[in-house]
């Protein structure tokens, strides 16, 4: 690599750890009479069993229904009136609670997420867990099952990973688990995931360190550690080298491949970030210019990399243009994923990809907000939050030898899976020609 390379963009952090084993981490930035408090727990649908799916996803829903000295209602209305906003997440390796308020309201969102944290379970009942059960039943039919190419990702991890797998089932879950899931399944779920010691919290915006521990310290220092939480091993990558075809009520016929990778932060992930990059990220990207631009295949590819702990998710998505055959798109991904694997790639190629990374770390970094998020992430995933600068750096060693080496170990056509999505009645239309 050239030696000119933009400097990464850091976050500087202080870590304190808490005696009961909660985390703290406080971040600096006085530009803004604003502080984003951020609280992630180490729990995500990789933490469920089969036959219980989508518990993770369902106990973040139930856990804004209130709590003992804040009933609902409370919650949104009292950040609401400090001018304050709320929300929550759930994905596969962590489940995310953030505020952000003015600075002198600081003491608020520590007090409400105290009580969701201690005084939680008094408040959970059977007539709430159906209410938010139905919601979320609701929500994974609006957003999978009638929306076109919605249970893609969810066939595509199916095919990906073993039966049994923590990545193999959708973290909104599925139905009939859903439905099954009981009062005491929820009650165990939040006593063994939601204590301080699987806890990260942080401070990000105008606060100091020291005044960010102290606080800490008052809000949540009293309460037990809790449970040694379970720990899910990562076990090999899965090498499927599957293909399958399913239809839908698409328009346009598209291309899903994907293969298991390692882990974010890992070397050859930031390789990997690189590669999806070169690939499809701007104009001149190499599956941009042979199935967009040039080869008239494609409306549109596009390629991601999850930042998982137990292993990387690397996926490229194609739709095909009105009249061409998806198995031509897909070859032609193939035949680009060749030509890097071969050694074709030029370190310019890679200089350009790991500027654009950049551009998109300084754009994903902007707001207090969006630090906090990452920084809770690094300490989770990643066990330390500083580990968020060290990736940073990473992308320096980068070569076009990492890209070309990375491809064709783990992107081989034996090592991934490729869904084709059709429209309603293609096949039968291709079978009987």
């Amino acid at each position: 690599m050239q030696e000119n390379q933009d400097a990464p963009f850091r976050i500087e952090s202080r870590t304190r750890v808490l005696r009961n084993g909660m985390r703290i981490v406080a971040h600096e930035d006085r530009t803004a009479p604003l502080v984003a408090v951020h609280l992630m727990y180490r729990a995500g649908s990789r933490d469920e069993k089969p036959g219980r799916t989508g518990l993770a996803h369902l106990l973040e829903h139930l856990m804004f229904e209130g709590s003992e000295h804040a009933p609902k209602g409370d919650f949104d209305d009292l950040l609401e009136r400090v001018g304050g906003t709320n929300n929550g997440s759930t994905w596969l390796d962590r489940t995310n609670y953030f505020e952000t308020v003015p600075s002198h309201a600081v003491e608020l969102p520590l007090w409400l997420e105290r009580d969701r944290m201690a005084f939680f379970l008094p408040t959970l009942t059977q007539e709430t867990l159906e209410v938010q059960r139905g919601v979320v039943i609701n929500e994974r039919r609006q957003t999978y099952e009638n929306r076109p190419y919605g249970l893609a990702d969810e066939r595509l991890h199916e095919l990906l990973f073993p039966g049994g797998h923590p990545y193999s089932w959708p973290t909104i879950g599925y139905t009939r688990d859903l439905e099954a899931t009981t009062l005491e399944d929820a009650r165990t779920f939040y006593s063994t995931y939601y204590t301080p010691s699987n806890a990260v919290l942080v401070f990000a915006g105008d606060i100091g360190a020291e005044d960010a521990f102290a606080l800490a310290e008052r809000y949540f220092g009293d309460l037990p550690a809790g449970p040694a939480v379970p720990q899910v091993a990562q076990g090999e990558l899965p090498a499927a080298g599957a293909r399958e075809t399913m239809e839908d009520a698409v328009s346009f016929p598209r291309s899903y491949r994907a293969w298991a990778v390692p882990g974010y932060g890992t070397p050859d992930w930031v390789a990997l970030d690189v590669l999806a990059y070169l690939l499809a990220d701007g104009e001149s990207s190499r599956l941009q210019r042979a199935l967009v631009r040039e080869g008239q295949l494609a409306q549109d590819v596009d390629t991601y990399l999850y930042p998982t702990a137990l292993c990387g998710i690397f996926g490229i998505v194609s739709t095909a243009r009105s009249g061409v055959d998806v198995d031509t798109v897909d070859a032609a991904v193939r035949h680009v994923l060749d030509e890097v694997a071969r050694g074709e790639v030029t370190e310019d190629e890679v200089i350009g990809a790991v500027r654009r990374v950049r551009r998109d770390h300084v754009a994903q970094l902007a707001t207090v907000e969006e630090r906090a998020d990452a920084l809770a992430y690094a300490a989770t995933v990643l066990g330390d939050a500083d580990a968020l600068n060290d990736v940073a750096a990473t992308y320096d060693a980068i070569t076009a030898a990492d890209v070309e080496r990375v491809a064709a170990h783990y992107l081989d056509e034996a090592r991934g899976v490729t869904l084709l999505v059709l429209p309603d009645g293609a096949e039968e239309v291709q079978d009987a020609a």
